[in-house]
């Protein structure tokens, strides 16, 4: 009886930690502003700068326990979006992107990188740049948290260079034109510009500017750190923006603030931003920034002396356990539109600006091309696999040095949302245990059945096949490794709940095969009781 009642348990027990779908809708822009797919709320943008070591190349999206442990202090914060300068888009992201999702934050990427980012003084706009960012475009594009794409930060910081406004421009265009033709939702695709006053406007209106709006960028970000200590709206030139902001077509929000010149940061532009001064016209902001460093500029620390896993020795991402910096973390955490259907957008068109000792750029220049790039629309999913096969189709000419072919099949498979994948795989998994539940109680009753034939004929069962004292069944598999997060959140469970299956059980769930940006793949441990704000980021 024993056996069998162990192994009804694992049986429900498993059927229990079945991944549990908790979505998050994409967000869209609208005309001037950003909505929440799902309800249809404006969406205000109450981010940080998110990184955790230095270094050119370091993904943070790469490392789950660090991103579960992150996103549970982030949670207390209110942040609902993180911006991330640098990602590889041959790592998983998978669970990060989920451990995000699940405490409702978005994810602002980054396109560029060290290496495939413009050249300020001699700009140019290539098949491998191309290459670079629609292959991180592909990584990101099925996550529902997925928020929006940045091409270029602060290329434009002077005169001097607002000769790479075309190429950026260029880039807009072809990357937008790629996102469409692989039959992706609309991801914003946007631009970061540099708070440099005597291009900042300018660059804000040529982004926009002209009859073919393929080639604007889907919204304006702006790096300003002009608030500092009791500022208030008018000194610190927030007023002006808000003015520049008037019937600018496209979504518009700060994707850095947070002046750091005082010794204590107060962080009251996010009143401003996010409140009835600001966020009629404006969509929010990005603090600057998570970890702290040498500038100063975070509001968590890390002992990198101490890590819970070590990389050299394991070959995983090690895991450092955040600390708010006090005071800069209370003063952010203390501070905490409208309806879609009441709202209809009007696209005002914009003129290109003239060329003057300020701008270098004329009125009518033509955008760069890339030689021999074709992008082809992939066909709806009703066609036929033969017409699917090379759907899309990216070819360098032979003059070319950076020759590229992209071949896409079955567009119907990429035309779910990561949600609606997620919950056909729960409504898959489901019967699925179900069936292994009955035929692991089938071939139990058959064995207790024979059991009991052999005793009445005079024959002892035969225990041989299962455990002996001191051993364990096969169902048990306490050789696994307790999971690294496990070590620091779940000691005191352990010891409440008592049973070393539970846990196997748990931690099997933490390290899933498969994971969508609709799965939680656990619960956050909980940071200090704050009241937090509604997901669309206002007060």
């Amino acid at each position: 009886m024993g056996n069998w009642w162990n192994a009804l348990s694992v049986a429900v027990l498993a059927a229990s930690l079945i991944p549990r779908i908790r979505c998050i809708a994409p967000i869209k822009a609208v005309g001037s502003k950003l909505y929440d797919t799902e309800t249809g709320k404006q969406f205000y943008i109450r981010g940080v700068a998110y990184a955790v070591e230095n270094g050119p190349n370091y993904d943070p999206l790469n490392n789950a326990a660090q991103c579960e442990l992150d996103a549970a202090l982030m949670e207390t914060l209110g942040v609902n979006t993180i911006r991330v300068y640098t990602v590889n888009y041959e790592d998983r992201h998978d669970e990060c992107m989920s451990i995000f999702a699940a405490v409702d934050i978005y994810v602002l990427v980054d396109l560029t990188t060290p290496q495939t980012g413009f050249n300020r003084v001699d700009p140019e706009w290539t098949m491998d740049m191309f290459n670079n960012y629609t292959k991180t475009l592909d990584a990101f594009a099925r996550y529902d948290n997925f928020l929006a794409a940045i091409v270029g930060n602060e290329v434009i910081y002077d005169p001097d260079t607002t000769i790479s406004a075309p190429y950026i421009k260029a880039a807009i265009r072809d990357i937008k034109s790629y996102r469409d033709g692989q039959g992706y939702r609309e991801i914003p695709i946007g631009y970061s510009a540099a708070d440099v006053e005597t291009v900042r406007l300018v660059t804000q209106e040529y982004l926009v500017c002209g009859e073919n709006i393929s080639s604007n960028v889907d919204f304006w970000a702006l790096n300003r750190y002009s608030w500092c200590g009791d500022s208030t709206f008018t000194e610190s030139g927030y007023s002006d923006l808000y003015d520049d902001a008037e019937d600018y077509p496209v979504p518009i929000f700060f994707s850095e603030t947070g002046c750091d010149s005082v010794d204590k940061r107060e962080f009251d532009d996010q009143e401003a931003i996010l409140g009835p001064q600001m966020n009629d016209r404006w969509s929010g902001a990005v603090m600057y920034q998570w970890r702290e460093q040498s500038n100063s500029y975070g509001i968590v620390s890390y002992d990198f002396k101490i890590s819970t896993v070590s990389s050299t020795a394991t070959g995983t991402p090690p895991v450092h356990k955040p600390t708010p910096i006090s005071p800069d973390f209370q003063s952010l955490q203390s501070h905490c539109g409208t309806p879609s259907s009441e709202y209809t957008p009007t696209y005002t068109k914009v003129s290109c600006p003239t060329s003057d000792d300020f701008w270098s750029v004329a009125a009518a220049a033509e955008l760069p091309t890339i030689k021999n790039l074709v992008i082809t629309t992939k066909p709806p999913a009703s066609t036929s696999a033969a017409a699917r096969s090379s759907a899309v189709e990216i070819v360098a000419g032979p003059s070319s040095p950076t020759a590229a072919s992209v071949t896409t099949t079955d567009p119907g498979s990429s035309s779910l949302s990561s949600g609606a994948k997620a919950a056909i795989g729960a409504g898959v998994a489901v019967p699925v245990v179900v069936i292994i539940l009955a035929i692991t109680l089938f071939f139990l009753w058959r064995r207790r059945r024979k059991n009991k034939q052999a005793g009445a004929a005079g024959k002892g069962p035969d225990y041989s096949e299962l455990a002996q004292p001191g051993e364990v069944n096969e169902f048990y598999k306490p050789e696994m490794e307790d999971n690294h997060i496990a070590q620091l959140h779940a000691d005191d469970a352990r010891q409440e709940l008592g049973s070393e299956m539970v846990f196997q059980m748990a931690d099997q769930e933490r390290e899933p095969a498969e994971l969508d940006a609709c799965t939680r793949p656990q619960e956050l441990s909980n940071g200090p009781s704050v009241r937090r704000p509604s997901r669309d980021g206002r007060l």
